[in-house]
């Protein structure tokens, strides 16, 4: 225990759960947090925003990628309330992200007299996006409430975890001790339940598998990998589990569903009727929310092992014939050592697994059928980027009809893309990711609507040397709702857009921008901007839509 402000006792906390970047905005309410800070930076690194929304989404993509926790650091009132769609998004993404920001002094707290940033009830409008939020009004309990936020994300559905903490309560100098990280041991599944899954899984019946993004919160990839090939499971992954397992891997079906009951073509996918044939459905990392599971026409399995952290998934949507509450990665790690002492051999289901191979053919006809400008353009990029590059998307038609359906992902953390459905997360998701991994290949792909949301955050990216490549699909449209108008007789109403010259804005930032119209120079301009040491924006001209680029 030492003698320290409160400021410098959150720092070396972070400092301790090996917190090594913040993403934020500096504020006269922060003031004392960023002096401590000071002394820290050879160990933590600051990257300033320039929109708190962009920070929150930083810290967000930093998580997504790196595993690690994320964190950001807001003013109160107005900067807090800024940070509001990425935390958003964090939670719905369940992406572990520690909010931190300021109130008024305390004894102006919650008075309504009046003091600057005054909100209502920050306390209550951060619970709306986080696990926890917590006043803080002791200094000396500052380093608990981290401790506990580190805690949180090691044993619960990982979501954001908010300290407001007072501007004079941060320079208050008391005794503080810092406690040693955080090391909570991961949730096992029940030993009964994990029975009954070994068991239904040897039965001899048609089953598969369906990731989600729980798969790479908690590391899962080897041990999914395990068991898909040991009782050669075929699997389809969630949006946001994209790369659970390589999509080339001969027992990977791709993506199941769609976006916005928006099917890229006409004709069935392969992919439903398959999922319909299975007898068991063993998901793993997915809370089957009504968006990404009920609404994209997946009925109650005849039988369904369900794995997730959390309890309050289950039973939701569908009733769990085996409802394993746990860790993925420890309870896959069980589940293949029970299969292993009941003797289940590889190859459990050789018929089925020939089906696998037939129905990846059929998937990526359908994808050339379906969409084949999307295709090739997605194809395209795939074949200049590095194997595990790290793909981050937005809410617009070229990543619902690009990279969720046609690009594919390898490996773990690798693809990133929105939960929540904000716009307007590429761009800074992406500059969070490259922080955290600066020798990986970061790709944004956004539209022309979503990259402008933080377009400012280009300035991020020159200031720090942070340089993720962004591809922008301009169609000067909101492209996704444009393709809702057209479905509904051509009434187009609000979704023209007016654009910038996104090359000239990239310049005056100090950037690199390229303007392209084909995909031989998309990927000409994708090769190069890999190869430069400096964030580089790609604009890609698609007067005709993002669809028709590729044809």
């Amino acid at each position: 225990m030492a003698r320290m402000r409160a400021s410098e006792g959150l720092i070396r906390s972070l400092e301790t759960h090996g917190v090594e970047v913040i993403f934020g905005i500096i504020s006269s309410h922060t003031m004392e947090i960023f002096d401590a800070l000071h002394d820290h930076t050879d160990r933590i690194r600051f990257v300033s925003a320039r929109h708190e929304h962009a920070a929150a989404m930083m810290a967000d993509g930093y998580a997504r990628a790196t595993g690690r926790p994320g964190v950001c650091l807001t003013s109160s009132g107005p900067g807090a309330a800024n940070a509001m769609g990425g935390l958003g998004e964090a939670y719905f993404a369940s992406s572990p992200v520690l909010h931190i920001t300021s109130t008024a002094e305390e004894t102006l707290y919650e008075r309504k007299l009046g003091t600057i940033h005054e909100t209502k009830d920050q306390l209550a409008m951060l619970d709306t996006v986080s696990q926890e939020s917590y006043h803080v009004s002791k200094p000396e309990t500052i380093p608990a409430r981290v401790a506990e936020a580190f805690e949180r994300f090691q044993t619960r559905r990982p979501r954001p975890f908010s300290i407001e903490i007072p501007v004079d309560v941060q320079g208050q100098e008391v005794e503080i001790e810092i406690p040693s990280p955080a090391r909570a041991e991961a949730l096992a599944g029940d030993a009964r339940h994990l029975a009954a899954a070994a068991s239904a899984l040897t039965a001899g019946g048609r089953a598969g598998v369906l990731a989600g993004t729980g798969v790479h919160r908690s590391g899962a990839h080897e041990e999914l990998r395990q068991l898909v090939e040991r009782l050669s499971l075929p699997v389809f992954t969630t949006a946001n589990g994209k790369g659970a397992i390589d999509e080339d891997h001969p027992l990977c079906l791709g993506m199941y569903g769609g976006e916005y009951n928006f099917p890229p073509g006409g004709l069935p996918d392969p992919r439903q009727a398959f999922i319909e044939s299975l007898d068991l459905l063993l998901v793993v990392g997915s809370s089957l929310s009504y968006f990404r599971a009920k609404s994209q026409g997946l009925e109650q399995p005849q039988q369904l092992i369900h794995v997730d952290i959390d309890r309050d998934a289950m039973d939701r949507w569908y009733e769990a014939s085996v409802p394993l509450v746990g860790d993925a990665r420890v309870v896959l790690g069980q589940l293949n050592a029970a299969l292993g002492r009941a003797g289940a051999m590889e190859q459990t289901q050789f018929g089925l697994a020939l089906e696998v191979a037939e129905a990846r053919d059929r998937i990526a006809a359908y994808k050339c059928e379906t969409m084949p400008g999307e295709t090739r353009t997605m194809e395209a990029i795939r074949s200049v980027v590095d194997r595990d590059a790290i793909f981050v998307g937005d809410v617009s038609i070229c990543n619902h009809r690009g990279t969720n359906y046609c690009l594919e992902s390898y490996g773990g953390r690798n693809y990133i893309t929105p939960a929540w459905g904000g716009l307007g997360f590429a761009l800074p998701a992406a500059v969070g990711a490259k922080a955290g991994l600066p020798d990986r290949q970061v790709i944004a792909i956004a539209g022309d609507g979503g990259f402008q949301f933080n377009i400012q955050e280009l300035g991020s990216c020159a200031q720090y040397g942070i340089s993720p490549v962004f591809v922008v699909f301009n169609d000067s449209a909101w492209g996704l709702l444009r393709q809702f108008q057209r479905e509904r007789g051509g009434r187009y109403i609000a979704s023209e857009l007016v654009n910038p010259d996104f090359v000239g804005v990239a310049e005056s930032f100090g950037i690199l921008g390229v303007r392209v119209d084909s995909v031989d120079g998309l990927v000409g301009a994708l090769g190069e901007a890999l190869r430069s040491e400096v964030a580089t924006l790609i604009e890609v001209e698609t007067p005709e839509g993002f669809a028709a680029f590729g044809c």
